[in-house]
């Protein structure tokens, strides 16, 4: 019974992260590349990336989960520490 619980909510979180991945991807590709290419966030500092981030944020009028999504999205594009 123990295990079955386990899985089910592993099972859970993984499709969450996989929906907010996938709704990263789809903020990204619709409204980012709306107005500008598709820049490769690898290519930047941590420190010029967030700039970026913040400022087209605004732009982009992205509410708090959406700001989120893409972030977890782009992280994952982002060479890790």
């Amino acid at each position: 019974m123990k295990w079955t619980l386990a899985f089910l909510i592993a099972a859970s979180l993984l499709a969450v992260a996989a929906n907010s991945q996938e709704a990263g991807k789809k903020i990204y590709t619709g409204k980012c590349a709306r107005c500008h290419k598709l820049y490769d966030p690898a290519k930047y500092d941590d420190q010029t990336w967030g700039k970026w981030m913040q400022k087209m944020r605004l732009k982009a009028k992205l509410n708090d989960e959406q700001y989120r999504q893409l972030s977890e999205y782009l992280a994952r594009l982002r060479p890790q520490k």
